[in-house]
C-alpha cells in the first residue's frame, strides 16, 4: 500500500515539474518584466552566447565593449561591417582578411544563429523594421530595458558616458550576463527597477 502511495506521489511530482518547465507566452512576458522563477532560470537558454573569438575580442574591444554577435541580426552585422570607414564617426577599417574573418564570425553567431531568449527578442524587433538597425541601443529590447534610467546616471556620468558602454554597469557583460541583479552603476551603486 505504501509503495503505491509513493509511486502516485512521484508521478504527481513529475507531472507538476513537467508543467513548470514548459514555457509559454506568460513566461516570456515575465522575462520582459525581469521576472524569472528559479526553475525557469535553470531550464531557459541564456540571453545570448558570450564572445568566443579571440580575434574579434581583441580587435573590437581595443576601442569599445566587444558586443556579443547575438545582440544584432545578420543584416545589421553585414551593414555595420561593410561601412567600417565611418564606424559611428570613426575610421575602424581593417585589413581585408581580418574584416572577412570578423564578418564571418558575426554572421555565423548573429541573433538568427544564437538561440538565446534575448537574441529571439532582437529578431522579433528586426522583423518589424524595413532597414537593419546597426546600433544595439536602438533595438526595441534595449530601449525597453533601459527606458527607466535617468540620463544623469549614464549620459551625465563620466564613468559611463553612453548607453553603449555595457560593461560600465553590467558587471558580467563580458560573459554575456545582463541580469539586472548584476548591475552596479558607477557612482550610483546597485540598480534595480
Amino acid at each position: 500500500m505504501k509503495l503505491r502511495w509513493l509511486a502516485a506521489a512521484m508521478a504527481a511530482a513529475v507531472v507538476g515539474l513537467s508543467g513548470t518547465l514548459a514555457f509559454s507566452d506568460s513566461d516570456r512576458e515575465g522575462r520582459e518584466k525581469g521576472e524569472r522563477g528559479w526553475l525557469a532560470g535553470l531550464a531557459a537558454p541564456t540571453g545570448v552566447k558570450p564572445v568566443d573569438n579571440p580575434l574579434y575580442a581583441a580587435e573590437c574591444s581595443s576601442c569599445h565593449f566587444a558586443y556579443q554577435p547575438g545582440l544584432l541580426p545578420e543584416a545589421s552585422w553585414r551593414e555595420l561591417m561593410a561601412n567600417l570607414s565611418d564606424h559611428f564617426g570613426e575610421n575602424a577599417e581593417l585589413t581585408p582578411e581580418t574584416q572577412k574573418l570578423l564578418t564571418d564570425y558575426l554572421i555565423q553567431n548573429a541573433a538568427e544563429q544564437d538561440g538565446g531568449w534575448l537574441a529571439r527578442d532582437v529578431l522579433r524587433d528586426a522583423d518589424k523594421r524595413t532597414e537593419p538597425v546597426i546600433r544595439i541601443t536602438e533595438t526595441a529590447f534595449f530601449i525597453h530595458e533601459h527606458d527607466e534610467l535617468p540620463q544623469r546616471v549614464w549620459r551625465d556620468n563620466p564613468k559611463v558616458g553612453s548607453m553603449s558602454n555595457c560593461s560600465a554597469c553590467h558587471t558580467k557583460a563580458d560573459n554575456a550576463s545582463f541580469d539586472e541583479h548584476q548591475v552596479s552603476i558607477p557612482g550610483v551603486g546597485r540598480w534595480e527597477d
